[in-house]
């Protein structure tokens, strides 16, 4: 067995004994999938950056970047309380620096892994994520980037909450990640916040806030890398089990990452 499939297949392995805990996603952050169904969410996203946060969070210009990535996004209900959850990403990046223009196409990453409701307290829905990520292309010459053949593998806790927001009906999910990625990569630690408001029974918008920060030991030699992203989106139902969500984000401050602002345009399909 090459190093390639042994590492799919630990991944694998590493998924299956996480199973028991693992399920639930990011539609509304912890509810799962009603068993037998299956939702599929494709989504592209166009994204800028003119400047990068240095080791200091400040902006400065380094050149230019542009992303442009397709993701298909599932979740399967395999029971009532375990979703199964995968994702593939595919991108083109263009880099412009000191006159000359670099350009990458490729598949990204491919992950797969569950989402499993633990428990409902006091209205508040309570699941874990166990996730494996096998990264299927370079992520640069830094020694602390993910090389192709490389897993990442995660955890997550999620909560979700009914709420009234303004006289409007909606939700609050929160989401608190580490993934671990083996070798001499940091690890990384994130927290995600979302707040869905419906505003009559065809539309609803989000607001999304992203912090995520490398942990751990790390070869770079800038160090660590931190940022915190926002984004707004607004979806519409055009008819049942046929929605579409158009939106926005930006990166607001960081360190040792691009200062990335970005489009958003998402169907979504459940049948």
């Amino acid at each position: 067995m090459g190093k390639f499939a042994q590492k799919l297949f630990y991944g694998c392995v590493g998924i299956g004994l996480l199973f028991i805990l693992a399920a639930e996603s990011v539609l509304a952050g912890a509810w799962p999938q009603p068993k037998g169904e299956t939702e599929v969410i494709v989504s592209a996203t166009h994204a800028l950056a003119h400047r990068t946060f240095d080791q200091t969070g400040n902006a400065v210009s380094r050149g230019r970047f542009k992303k442009v990535e397709i993701q298909v996004y599932a979740e399967h209900g395999l029971t009532e309380r375990v979703t199964l959850v995968g994702e593939v990403a595919r991108s083109t990046d263009k880099s412009e620096a000191f006159n000359r223009q670099f350009t990458d196409t490729a598949f990204r990453r491919v992950e797969f892994g569950a989402r499993t409701h633990l428990f409902t307290w006091d209205e508040t829905l309570y699941s874990v994520d166990a996730l494996a990520t096998l990264n299927t292309s370079s992520g640069g010459d830094d020694p602390a980037a993910s090389q192709s053949g490389d897993m990442d593998y995660e955890i997550a806790v999620n909560t979700g909450t009914p709420v009234m927001f303004m006289g409007l009906f909606g939700f609050s999910a929160q989401r608190f990640a580490y993934k671990y990625r083996p070798g001499i990569r940091p690890a990384v630690a994130s927290a995600d916040a979302t707040l869905g408001l419906n505003w009559g029974p065809d539309w609803m918008t989000l607001l999304k806030s992203n912090t995520e920060y490398s942990i751990g030991r790390t070869p770079s030699p800038q160090g660590h890398y931190w940022s915190s992203k926002a984004e707004f989106g607004l979806v519409h139902r055009l008819e049942p089990g046929f929605a579409i969500e158009a939106g926005a984000f930006r990166t607001f401050i960081g360190r040792n990452v691009l200062k990335e602002t970005g489009l958003k345009l998402s169907l979504w399909y459940d049948f």
